[in-house]
């Protein structure tokens, strides 16, 4: 292995604010012990490894695993840490997440990404999730809820809903035109969606699944838990909007467009 990364991440609670200024309980990996919505996005490269100290900095008990990774699963006492070393050795995106009180904890925020690349093509990320206010607030005091009757109420990409995303320079493609970009993209909350680019076709560099691979589309269905790196060629000038074409998920405490919603731009 060439290098290996370091790298420490903190399981944070802490409050929710949405695009409508309500807030309710939440839970990220962070970088450091202040709680923000948005979870660590791990870059390295092919060949490295990689080494994640993650620190319970709540109150409750935590784990932390990688997704389709053997031999990670790891329970963490509050105020306690685990030390994990991982190696992907090609290009590839990694969902981690807190598979205690599965799938509980992991809606609650605590689901980030680990992207593999070594292409020097600009990079985005969108960690796609969604909220229900009330199952919220039932999970952060211990009381157990329904899934069947689970109906989310807010739609964030990188805890953002637009407008306040389009201030998020991971996320929103600002490029020029004939640029290639790279996007990785995970479905880290509970329901599916469809995420649909006007005006351009997205190809599969990566997908779990083999028979997704090299698909172009101009819209990618997404089940809670699968992720892509989709590849872009910015060939048309003008401004583009990204969207879930599930429309719900395009507002944000019923107002519209104030959800899962991006525009890109070309110059």
């Amino acid at each position: 292995y060439s290098i290996l990364i370091n790298q420490t991440i903190y399981i944070n609670r802490g409050n929710f604010t949405t695009v409508m200024a309500t807030t309710f309980p939440s839970f990220a990996f962070n970088n450091n012990t202040i709680f923000s919505a948005q979870n660590e996005v791990i870059n390295i490269s092919t060949s490295d490894s990689l080494q994640i100290k993650i620190i319970n900095n709540d109150t409750i008990t935590h784990g932390f695993d990688v997704q389709n990774y053997a031999g990670v699963n790891q329970t963490i006492l509050p105020g306690d840490s685990a030390l994990v070393t991982l190696y992907f050795g090609s290009e590839s995106i990694w969902i981690y997440y807190d598979p205690f009180n599965y799938p509980d904890n992991r809606y609650m925020g605590l689901g980030g990404m680990i992207c593999v690349s070594n292409s020097t093509q600009q990079k985005y990320y969108w960690n796609i999730k969604e909220h229900q206010t009330g199952y919220s607030n039932q999970i952060a005091i211990g009381n157990p809820v329904s899934w069947n009757n689970y109906y989310p109420d807010y739609f964030t990409i990188n805890g953002k809903s637009f407008p306040d995303l389009q201030n998020d320079s991971t996320a929103i493609p600002d490029v020029n035109l004939g640029d290639t970009i790279l996007i990785f993209v995970a479905n880290t909350g509970q329901s599916k969606h469809s995420i649909h680019f006007h005006g351009f076709h997205a190809t599969a560099q990566y997908s779990f699944d083999p028979l997704k691979l090299n698909w172009s589309k101009d819209t990618w269905p997404m089940r809670s838990m699968d992720c892509f790196i989709l590849r872009v060629v910015m060939d048309k000038l003008g401004q583009y909007s990204v969207h879930d074409h599930n429309l719900v998920a395009v507002s944000g405490g019923g107002i519209h467009p104030n959800g899962m919603f991006l525009i890109m731009r070309v110059q």
